[in-house]
């Protein structure tokens, strides 16, 4: 370890791949921080007795000594030090196991933004800071009283973290396919839930974009998300390195992912819409595993619900899902909701709020944050479930084709 002052922050970064090692340590040392590194498990405790860190950040997979290994021995003999564990996206195993072995937080990597690993590093300096001064108002607690604390605050943890995660892999609140603009919304209940939303270029003619509901509350069904965002980014790899369609077949798609669901057996189910645009002819490819409500159509005149059905993902092992597809208008409006809307829309009847929906859609001029305002929503309100939107937008072409548009888009 290189000499430190009193003020300075230590950290030691555990991970036996060099360059993840160097690119960490380079950024943290940067913002300020003291970096230490290991390149396996035993060589990181070596270095914890030498001169205790104040956090820890340990990849899950490593030689001689795994990260959960480590983590577990942190736990039993510095159950006050921070640590952040660091694995690949969508490992919803690894993920749960962490928490469960004493990691404060979760960073996906490959890390695309380091931003949020600092993020991650500031939150748990400042509750490690929080638990010390904490503990000096402690002392005189009764012992029930204390265990009964400590366990509504592992779950409480255990949810933000699940939460935590699930923010990180979502995209951006809004983006551009050249001619094409998706935004999302998402309003949060007090109980967590398992909305998730997703858009993306397939590759540089088809966009992706879903939106999926996991059945149940809590930390369980938010890890499945995770899942669902692991799976689609393996079949978008399958297209590049082996030329398998499927990411591009939304019927295929949903009938692969429903047994993946099911061989996991996790005994959760989800609902999802999944629509692929081909930009180059503006047709909308789209499959329903039991999405409800329907995505609104707006072609500039009227708007309608699409049609289509399918069950729900992780039921039934024989579930057929129907193939649907449509030539979009030139410019339209494309709005797909989660089923808590239809809690929160006024209505004495489900006719009375599909009827408001479509009225907010033919009178939306802006993106997903507008069309929540247009409904009389706010992120300042509580509600009862989950209320996530995705807009997918396409204005009249005037001077460029929606082709060349998306060509230049790719090229940037």
């Amino acid at each position: 370890m290189t000499a430190t002052t009193s003020t300075e922050t230590r950290i030691l970064v555990v991970d036996d791949d060099s360059m993840m090692r160097f690119n960490i340590a380079a950024y943290l040392e940067d913002s300020g921080y003291d970096v230490s590194e290991a390149a396996d498990g035993p060589d990181a405790i070596i270095a914890l007795r030498d001169q205790l860190p104040d956090l820890v950040l340990c990849d899950l997979r490593m030689p001689r000594m795994d990260g959960l290994d480590v983590m577990r021995e942190l736990h039993d003999g510095y159950p006050e030090l921070p640590v952040i564990a660091v694995s690949g996206t969508g490992v919803l195993n690894d993920a749960v196991e962490a928490l469960r072995a004493g990691a404060w937080d979760f960073v996906v990597k490959p890390i695309q933004n380091m931003a949020v690993l600092e993020h991650a590093v500031t939150g748990a300096l400042q509750k490690a800071r929080l638990i010390r001064d904490n503990h000096r108002y402690q002392q005189d607690l009764e012992q029930a009283n204390r265990t009964l604390g400590n366990n509504l605050q592992q779950m409480q943890e255990d949810a933000d973290a699940a939460r935590r995660i699930q923010r990180q892999i979502m995209p951006e609140r809004k983006l551009s396919f050249g001619s094409y603009d998706v935004s999302r919304c998402l309003l949060p209940s007090l109980i967590m839930s398992g909305d998730f939303v997703d858009y993306f270029a397939i590759d540089p003619d088809h966009i992706g974009f879903y939106l999926a509901d996991v059945s149940g509350h809590g930390v369980s069904s938010a890890f499945v998300t995770v899942l669902l965002k692991s799976y689609v980014s393996s079949q978008l790899e399958r297209l590049s390195k082996d030329g398998d369609a499927t990411v591009r077949e939304p019927q295929h798609l949903l009938m692969h992912l429903n047994h993946t669901l099911l061989d996991q057996r996790l005994e959760k189910y989800l609902t999802i819409f999944y629509g692929v645009i081909d930009s180059d002819s503006n047709r909308l490819d789209y499959s329903f595993g039991g999405h409800f409500p329907s995505p609104v159509l707006f072609d500039g005149s009227q708007a309608r619900f699409l049609s289509g059905r399918g069950p729900p993902i992780g039921l039934f092992r024989d579930a057929i899902y129907d193939a649907v597809s449509l030539t979009l208008p030139e410019g339209f409006s494309l709005a797909l909701f989660s089923d808590g809307i239809l809690e929160v829309l006024p209505g004495a009847s489900l006719e009375d709020k599909q009827s408001r929906l479509l009225k907010a859609i033919e009178a939306l001029d802006n993106d997903a944050d507008g069309l929540i305002a247009s409904l009389g929503l706010s992120s300042g309100q509580d509600y009862p479930d989950d209320i996530t939107l995705l807009v997918l937008k396409r204005e009249r072409p005037t001077r460029f084709t929606h082709r060349s548009a998306v060509k230049q888009h790719k090229g940037r």
